[in-house]
């Protein structure tokens, strides 16, 4: 999770470490789980009343609107207010997608600021004590042990925020999230372009020469049809492949813009395949490179893929002839190498060039501002 603050001197960048509330006892957890369900159930309400008004502005919402949530559930009014920011934010969020449909609220998660919760350390058998200080939340100290990953992110110098995140999981388990706040590092201004292309089969090819996530096709083959858990699993796998990603030497890293990649493909794949398919994760791949590329100060840019892996960037021509299988060969120059080889090293072509695409401008204009930029 990541949240830039604009009225700060220095922009900040944040994580956040979840910590399960396994040792909170019966009265405490019933207390908590019983917020959790009623933070859920107005900030619903106001999802339900911002939609129907097609309000998703930036602004807060007015003192009438936050009083007839309040009056409705039996809360405070700082906490219907906050519900009613947290709604409005989900309801701008869906009405700037392409396909505006109402949100509907599935995880039961809410937002405390530290008007209603205070994060100390504490002495005994546990690190820190989460306090909800009232204001609408119940009044109760929450004590919690520290975690590797919440070590980790404060021994790189970040330090914990005043805001945390309360909820339950879809096992119905309490956690608690701690945020990190972070400086963020400037971005580098010497290094190497590189582009990345992914593939099912070959996992993801870097024009540098890297290759990662080869291990993920054989396991998803592996796959029971009805094994369970299988996209934590490929979460970890991916997970565990970007860290040897070497990004020392690179300044802009130039990936491919797959959001709408499956449109128009419905029955062209069987049920086997599509449910295969899915355990592609390559949205969840970039935003770990997003997150990774921010701490390390390299710009990340989107490209579009469209014939990326068919381009030849010697003859500067491009054929659907050229790329047969996972080779690509030109049917005009004769120069070949590895498809998704070449498909990486024309994204770092796009990210040299500063262009989206291949077909954002003439092939001749792409050189030419290829070449000024060198």
């Amino acid at each position: 999770m990541r949240k830039a603050h604009a009225h700060a001197p220095v922009t900040m960048m944040r994580r956040s470490s979840r910590i399960y509330l396994n040792d909170l006892n019966t009265g405490k957890a019933q207390i908590v789980r019983d917020f959790v369900h009623l933070c859920h159930d107005v900030m619903q309400y106001f999802v339900d009343l911002f939609w129907q008004r097609q309000d998703g502005s930036a602004h807060l919402a007015d003192l009438s609107t936050i009083h007839r949530g309040r009056d409705r559930f039996g809360i405070t009014t700082r906490l219907a207010q906050a519900l009613a920011k947290q709604a409005k934010e989900c309801v701008r969020s869906a009405m700037q997608r392409p396909k505006k449909r109402k949100p509907r609220l599935r995880s039961h998660t809410v937002t405390l600021y530290y008007h209603f919760v205070s994060v100390e350390s504490f002495d005994g058998s546990f690190d820190y004590a989460v306090t909800l200080i009232g204001s609408g939340a119940p009044r109760m100290v929450i004590p919690v042990r520290s975690t590797t990953h919440l070590n980790r992110l404060l021994a790189e110098g970040g330090r914990l925020a005043k805001t945390i995140r309360l909820g339950r999981d879809r096992t119905h388990r309490l956690f608690v999230d701690l945020l990190v706040e972070k400086p963020r590092p400037p971005l580098k201004t010497e290094g190497r372009v590189v582009g990345m292309d992914s593939n099912y089969k070959n996992g993801f090819v870097f024009s540098d020469g890297q290759v990662i996530g080869q291990e993920v096709h054989p396991r998803i083959q592996a796959f029971k049809k009805r094994q369970k858990h299988t996209h934590d699993e490929i979460q970890s796998v991916i997970g565990a492949a970007l860290k040897r990603l070497d990004l020392s030497q690179i300044k802009l890293l130039a990936v491919e813009h797959l959001k709408r990649v499956k449109s128009h493909k419905r029955g062209k794949f069987s049920r086997q395949f599509n449910r295969r398919l899915s355990h592609w994760l390559y949205d969840y791949t970039v935003q770990l490179l997003v997150r990774i590329c921010e701490e390390q100060g390299i710009r990340l840019e989107w490209k579009d893929p469209w014939k990326t892996s068919q381009f030849c960037r010697f003859c500067r021509k491009w054929d659907r002839r050229n790329r047969v299988g996972d080779q690509f060969h030109c049917v005009h120059c004769g120069h070949s190498e590895h498809a998704d080889l070449n498909a990486a090293k024309n994204l770092e072509l796009l990210g040299e060039a500063g262009v989206y695409g291949l077909r954002s401008r003439p092939n001749s204009e792409l050189y030419s501002d290829l070449q000024s930029s060198g």
